[in-house]
């Protein structure tokens, strides 16, 4: 890890667009994902291999599903990246009612606020704009607004 880099929570939302680069915010995306290592480092839960690849495999194919698989390996800090244990999915689930957020939400939620990383996501409506107001102890950023 740099001594300077801050550390980012991506949701998977994020990873997708930037990969597929044909949504509607993909430079956006792409462009934040360009500043990795250099000025910020990854925490993500474990979760994000199955969104991510998943969602790539269903859409696209699995060859760019192996792709995605790859370059998460390259980008996320194996130490920031947290196991969706069953102890820590119970921790996070309280979240949803807190915050009036999905499970999934929740999830990476729970790892910004563990690891006091800056969130990202494309999820303005149901998740960026649910948690500001509640002034959680982190920066949470649709991605359009964040500050690059």
């Amino acid at each position: 890890m740099r001594e300077n880099s801050r550390i980012l929570t991506l949701d998977s939302n994020v990873f997708i667009a930037a990969m597929k680069r044909d949504e509607l915010h993909s430079e956006e995306c792409l462009r934040i994902l360009s500043k990795v290592p250099d000025a910020y480092i990854l925490s993500e839960p474990t979760i994000i291999y199955q969104e991510v690849c998943g969602t790539l495999a269903k859409r696209i194919g699995t060859d760019a599903a192996t792709e995605a698989r790859k370059q998460l390996d390259l980008i996320i800090h194996p130490r920031l990246l947290t196991n969706c244990t069953r102890d820590f999915c119970i921790s996070a689930y309280p979240l949803c009612s807190e915050y009036d957020i999905y499970s999934i939400d929740a999830i990476y939620l729970k790892v910004a606020l563990n690891n006091n990383t800056v969130l990202v996501s494309l999820d303005k409506e149901d998740f960026i704009d649910k948690i500001r107001p509640k002034r959680p102890n982190i920066e949470a950023y649709y991605v359009t607004e964040f500050p690059y």
